[in-house]
Parts: C-alpha cells; sequence; structure tokens
C-alpha cells in the first residue's frame, strides 16, 4: 500500500524527549480551535495560510515562522493549488525556562512571546535547516546544540523582554577540558551536558565559550576529529562501512555526507585517489 504523502509525521528524538517535531506535506489543512502545554514554532513552506491567534486572524507569507504561547488556544487555515511543506516544533516549558535561566546566566520568568509572526529572515532559515537536520540520524550532541542554538536565539531576538546575555570571561582552561575529551572520545555518543559538567559551565555558557575559542561548536570539532581519525583507517585500507562504524556514524550513508561535506570527496573517491598517489610514488 502506498503511503498517504498527507499524513503528518509527528515524533520525538531519543535525545530530545522535550522537543516534538512535526512534518507534513499537503495542498490545504484546517485546524480547529486547540492549544498545546508546549512552546509551538510552526512554518509552511510552498504558500501563505490563515492563522487566529488572540482574536485576530493574521496572513502567514510562506517561510516565516508563527509562535504560540503554551496554553494559548488558536486555529489554522491552509488552501492552496499545490503540495505545500509544514514544519512544527513543540517545546516544552522545562526546556524552555532551562535556556532561559542560562542565557541570562541566573534564574528568570518563562519567556513570553507578544508577536506571533517573525519576520526574521534569518531565524526563519535556522528553523527550517534545524528541522531539516533533526530529521536525520545526526549525533546526540548535534540535536541538544542545534536546539539551544535556536531556542537561544528565539529568546534574545523575540522574546517581549529578552535577558542580557552574561559575558565571556576567559574558559580556556574548561573549554580545553571538553575538547581533550572529544579527542578521546570521539566515536562514542556524547552529551551537551556530559560536556558542561566536565568545564563546570552551563551548556549555553560552554557552546559560546568553546566556539570563541576553537572556532567550532563542539559538536562540529567531535565530527572534524571523527573524520580525520577516518581520513586514516581509509588510508589503512579499511572497508568503509566498517570505517563509518569505528568513527561514531550513524550509518555509511550518514559517514559518506559529512565525509564529502569536509573533505570535498566521497570516502570511495578518497580511498581511489590514495591508492593512485601510492602507486605513481611506487
Amino acid at each position: 500500500m502506498t503511503a498517504n504523502p498527507s499524513r503528518p509525521r509527528i515524533w520525538r528524538s531519543l535525545y530530545l524527549q522535550s522537543i516534538e517535531l512535526v512534518h507534513s506535506f499537503c495542498k490545504s489543512y484546517s485546524l480547529p480551535r486547540h492549544f498545546h502545554e508546549e512552546l509551538e514554532l510552526n512554518i509552511r513552506q510552498g504558500d501563505g495560510w490563515q492563522f487566529n491567534y488572540r482574536g485576530a486572524m493574521y496572513s502567514v507569507p510562506s517561510d516565516t515562522l508563527v509562535v504560540t504561547q503554551p496554553g494559548e488556544a488558536h486555529y489554522a487555515d491552509a488552501t492552496s493549488a499545490q503540495n505545500c511543506t509544514f514544519r512544527g516544533l513543540r517545546v516544552g516549558v522545562d526546556l524552555l525556562q532551562q535556556v532561559a535561566t542560562e542565557v541570562a546566566g541566573r534564574e528568570t520568568a518563562l519567556p513570553f512571546f507578544s508577536m506571533p509572526i517573525v519576520h526574521d529572515r534569518d531565524l526563519n532559515i535556522q528553523i527550517i535547516q534545524v528541522h531539516q537536520a533533526l530529521e536525520q540520524p545526526i549525533s546526540q550532541l548535534e540535536q541538544q546544540t542545534l536546539i539551544l542554538e535556536l531556542l537561544a536565539q528565539l529568546i534574545l531576538r523575540c522574546a517581549k523582554y529578552p535577558p542580557c546575555q552574561t559575558k565571556l570571561g576567559e574558559e580556556r582552561q574548561p573549554v580545553n577540558r571538553v575538547r581533550a575529551y572529544l579527542e578521546d572520545h570521539y566515536n562514542q555518543e556524547i552529551s551537551l551536558e556530559q560536556l558542561a559538567q566536565i568545564a563546570n559551565l552551563s551548556s549555553f555558557h560552554l557552546n559560546r565559550s568553546f566556539r570563541k575559542t576553537f572556532g567550532l561548536p563542539p559538536h562540529a570539532y567531535q565530527i572534524q576529529v571523527r573524520i580525520l581519525q577516518a581520513k586514516r583507517l581509509l588510508r589503512k585500507e579499511w572497508a568503509i562501512e566498517k570505517v563509518a562504524s569505528e568513527t561514531g556514524f550513524a550509518s555509511q550513508s550518514h559517514f559518506g555526507a559529512y565525509f564529502k561535506r569536509l573533505v570535498c570527496v566521497t570516502p570511495r573517491q578518497y580511498v581511489q585517489d590514495s591508492k593512485n598517489l601510492i602507486d605513481f610514488d611506487a
């Protein structure tokens, strides 16, 4: 039986139990008045839609983020001559509160978003990219970091009373400990909370400090280390599938995608080019 393309997919990641994701592909839909216990972030790509919230009707352009406060009733209608992509993220209030506290560096109130329509191109692009990434078998560290960065930007740019970020100090020693841990455990699933404990910093502060010091967030550094080790193993004529597993990637295709992005050739091309160079030198 052929799957119904209009049926929405709704799921939670193993590593992000406070996040519920929604993805659908359809021409039109109509939702009755309802509410969610989470903060809801929605984007429709293709055509716009109508959104009723706090007694007002909004016309939402394509690729524009809509933010719905936890517990607030709303309804939506959309009609199009073509299939459109709908992406949603529902964020638990505990996680939202945690990120707001980490951004402020102190206990703070749950962020309030007075304007439901977000006309911020960079943020709108960011949520689409994060949603697309979370559909892939990416690492625990990458999933947690992407969500942390998205929610931090949402709070700083869109909350009615955004907190002031704590200033970065000199955290060279703590982030060096984290870097060493990533290099020693590059092929393992590592959580952002683990690294924050090693550094004795909040997850948000660690992510900012690590990026400032090394030019990459921790999850991107982990991927770089994995790829460097993969190149060594490939030059030793390890099978590509075994290299993918040994270096901590979820699958051979996932490994291949990252390898090509960072090395500019596929693992198979890299093996062949290395072999040709060895044959030439011989």
